[in-house]
């Protein structure tokens, strides 16, 4: 869900945002959290808490501002920022074709933590400190964004620690790629560790934040896994192009095609988009989704040329660019496929995720 933008980046609320600010709010209302709200009413209890959780949030948007400011004062393209669960996470199409220029993206994030959190313990002592239900509040985010920094620099993807640890990696050995190992290896033992810990923790002590820090490390070894995983599809993509990832001629449909026979022809070659010929000449893409959008009554008596993207509206790939790039083409366009072009401008295919998935199925046996 968007909520607005600032400094014309895009900033958007997942649904598991929402879940984890109530539950901040709630805890930080609570006559026995940390702000020691006891014997305060409850009209200035929900107040503060909702206070406290508004700029803990603000501090976590201001983190992945400076990531993304700082990325496209560096010449990277920022899509946008999303808050969720576990914080926020700056989105760029693209990244850092250095390692000092990593470094300095990744580490920006946590130097502002700490910089928010002199801030905000500054305000404390403004406001009488500990003493005063205010100051309570500050030096709480005070302390809030120094664990931020803290836990953000731990060398697990995909954290910014993470990202700083593969930038110097890389730095010293020159290898992007023997970097990426090492961070993911890093980042699985530090995951073990937590969640080892936190299943201890809770199993003993019968504690929540046992159970919090397994969840935690579960997600960083899930992402370790998936960087490896995109690390490996990089390297199996490494001197290959797009043509030959393209699916074959023919993954086609005629105009003349009804969009119920479209939808059964992806079932049965399972994916999501075909490319719609008259004769040789190609005129667009029809995609699952747009077929999804129409009643079964209509799927038999509409023709696909009538719900299809047309061809100028279709992205293409030319047929000699290397294959990652065409990877990353159809990530930032956020389409289901890309139209491969020869030499003359001829559309020879689609590329597609699942066009992807079975050529590296073939490769990898």
């Amino acid at each position: 869900m968007k909520v607005g933008s600032l400094f014309g980046i895009a900033i958007t609320v997942n649904v598991s945002w929402i879940f984890i600010f109530a539950l901040v709010t709630w805890g930080l209302a609570n006559p026995m959290g940390p702000l020691h709200l006891e014997g305060v009413g409850t009209a200035e209890r929900i107040a503060l808490g909702l206070s406290a959780a508004l700029l803990f949030f603000a501090s976590v948007l201001v983190h992945e501002l400076a990531h993304s400011l700082l990325a496209r004062r560096r010449g990277i393209a920022v899509k946008g920022i999303t808050l969720f669960i576990f914080g926020g996470v700056s989105q760029f199409d693209g990244e850092a074709q250095d390692a000092p220029g990593e470094a300095w993206i990744s580490g920006i994030g946590p130097l502002t933590s700490l910089l928010l959190g002199g801030l905000f313990y500054g305000a404390s002592l403004a406001v009488g400190g500990s003493a005063t239900h205010t100051g309570a509040m500050f030096a709480y985010l005070g302390i809030a964004n120094v664990l931020l920094a803290i836990f953000n620099i731990l060398p697990a993807y995909p954290l910014d620690g993470g990202r700083v640890m593969h930038a110097l990696v890389w730095k010293f050995s020159g290898n992007k790629a023997l970097a990426t190992r090492v961070t993911v290896l890093v980042g699985r033992v530090l995951a073990a560790l937590m969640i080892g810990y936190g299943v201890v923790e809770s199993l003993a002590f019968g504690n929540f934040g046992g159970l919090w820090l397994t969840f935690v490390g579960w997600f960083l070894l899930q992402a370790g896994s998936s960087e490896q995983s995109g690390l490996a599809v990089k390297e199996a993509l490494q001197d290959h192009r797009a043509g030959e990832l393209a699916a074959p001629p023919e993954f086609r449909l005629a105009a003349d095609a009804s969009a119920a026979r479209a939808r059964g022809a992806m079932r049965a070659m399972g994916v999501r988009a075909l490319p719609v010929f008259v004769g040789e000449h190609f005129v667009g893409i029809v995609t699952s989704a747009e077929l999804n959008a129409l009643s079964e009554d209509d799927l038999a008596g509409t023709y696909v040329t009538a719900v299809m993207t047309r061809e100028p509206d279709v992205p293409r790939i030319a047929a000699a660019a290397p294959a990652n790039d065409a990877v990353a083409t159809l990530a930032s366009s956020g389409g289901d496929a890309l139209a491969v072009t020869g030499d003359g401008g001829d559309v020879l295919g689609l590329f597609t995720r699942e066009s992807v998935v079975r050529w590296l199925a073939g490769a990898l046996k």
